[in-house]
């Protein structure tokens, strides 16, 4: 688990890492500002943050991963069911989880280190999405880059001083899949539903290498619900490279939203 869950970590500083080189030609700028505006990233847009209540229903989590809760778990199972969660979602800082009413009886082994575990998977799962809810999985800023067309779709390269990536996208311009060499050996395959304000990510499976032979992904699933105009996730399915599956839903959402300072000029001198 702490390995999958550093690979999102890993995931998420390389498509950030990819944003940072030199510019493109013009065709290419165009095709790039038609392919961003088919996403829906709302965080690119004048959402500032949200937050959300975290549902999760321990004793079916442990059902489905062992069969049944054994005798000696349950009254941590118990325990843990009553401790509230709220998460942060924030562009810069990413999701923050924190426990709501957690009283002195509930900080104790082995509920604090399944806490610990749960707070993880919860961050882990809306950390894997920021990156396209942000849009810097394309290119932004001043980034070398370059499509390519092929049987299929588009090939969409990166390349310059520490970076080294490929993109591959369908002919409607939906990205399947990536993988880079630098800055860090990674891999990610992506499935795309249409939403009302554009592309919505359903699933992302990432890996630590390059190998799409190599074994130990990691896959994130998504639906979605609309809260003050926004697309935010709704249910999120983390399932790491064994086959336990974590499942929480989000709701009580609330969003902040970025303020525009419309300054009037100053007056004309009479």
């Amino acid at each position: 688990m702490r390995r999958r869950l550093a690979s999102v970590a890993l995931f998420c500083a390389c498509v950030q890492a990819l944003s940072q080189t030199h510019s493109s030609d013009p065709p290419d700028q165009a095709l790039l500002a038609r392919t961003r505006a088919l996403y829906d990233a709302p965080l690119t847009r004048n959402l500032f943050s949200f937050d959300c209540a975290v549902q999760f229903d321990w004793k079916k989590h442990v059902v489905d991963a062992v069969g049944s809760v054994p005798a000696a778990l349950a009254p941590t199972v118990e325990q843990l069911q009553t401790v509230q969660h709220r998460v942060s979602v924030e562009q810069v800082s990413g999701a923050v989880v924190s426990a709501v009413s957690i009283t002195s009886n509930q900080t104790a082994l082995p509920a604090a280190g399944l806490e610990n575990v749960f707070d993880k998977v919860v961050a882990g799962g809306l950390n894997a999405w920021l990156p396209f809810g942000t849009n810097v999985i394309l290119p932004v800023g001043a980034t070398k880059y370059a499509f390519q067309r092929i049987d299929g779709g588009f090939r969409l390269t990166l390349s310059g001083p520490g970076v080294d990536a490929t993109l591959l996208l369908n002919p409607d311009l939906r990205m399947t899949s990536g993988v880079s060499q630098l800055p860090q050996p990674m891999r990610f395959s992506t499935n795309f539903i249409g939403g009302p304000d554009g592309f919505l990510l359903a699933s992302v499976k990432t890996g630590s290498t390059s190998d799409a032979s190599a074994a130990g992904d990691a896959t994130f699933s998504y639906t979605w619900q609309t809260v003050q105009g926004f697309q935010l996730p709704l249910l999120v399915t983390v399932t790491p490279s064994n086959p336990e599956s974590w499942r929480y839903a989000l709701n009580d959402c609330h969003v902040s939203t970025k303020t525009v300072l419309n300054v009037a000029p100053p007056p004309k001198a009479q």
